[in-house]
């Protein structure tokens, strides 16, 4: 082999060796440009996600209070009726037991 030759092989063997350190690099630039706006989008996930279930806590919440307040709403109106009741037949009640004292 001539000189010449392996001088070509040597350099070209140096190139091969370049490229591949350079397409290694590369690789991992890329792979943590990828890593980064991974962790970016998951991170902004995760806010929305909070975010939403804020939201719904409060709907929830609001729910709630607005049923608790409705049925607190139709107690008072059952307890309203039941004293109405109650006073209406208070009177002959009264009238009943009062006889039965006085007549004996």
């Amino acid at each position: 082999m001539s000189l010449e030759t392996i001088q070509k092989i040597a350099a070209i063997e140096s190139e091969a060796e370049k490229q591949r350190t350079d397409a290694l690099a590369e690789a991992k630039k890329i792979a943590a440009e990828a890593d980064s706006a991974g962790q970016e989008k998951l991170r902004l996930a995760k806010a929305a996600a909070e975010a939403d279930v804020r939201k719904r806590c409060l709907e929830a919440e609001t729910q709630g209070k607005a049923a608790a307040e409705e049925i607190a709403a139709q107690m008072r109106s059952q307890c309203a009726a039941l004293e109405t009741a109650a006073a209406a037949t208070m009177d002959a009640a009264v009238s009943i037991i009062v006889e039965k004292v006085v007549n004996g």
